[in-house]
């Protein structure tokens, strides 16, 4: 059973998510022969102010 755990900063609307959920889904399906009931996806939103790349936030 995949668990999936997509980590993005900033917000992403519900389409997106059931876009990428879709997506990712059907991926596991085919690469990896998962049937779908079995692939979790969870997605974790970070705020700006939490996340930095090379020592900056990404708020600033």
């Amino acid at each position: 059973m995949p668990y999936i755990n997509i980590k993005h900063a900033g917000p992403l609307t519900r389409e997106q998510k059931a876009t990428i959920a879709k997506e990712v889904t059907e991926t596991m399906e085919r690469v990896a022969n998962k049937p779908a009931n079995y692939t979790y996806i969870t997605f974790d939103e970070v705020a700006y102010e939490d996340w930095a790349i090379a020592g900056t936030l990404l708020d600033e």
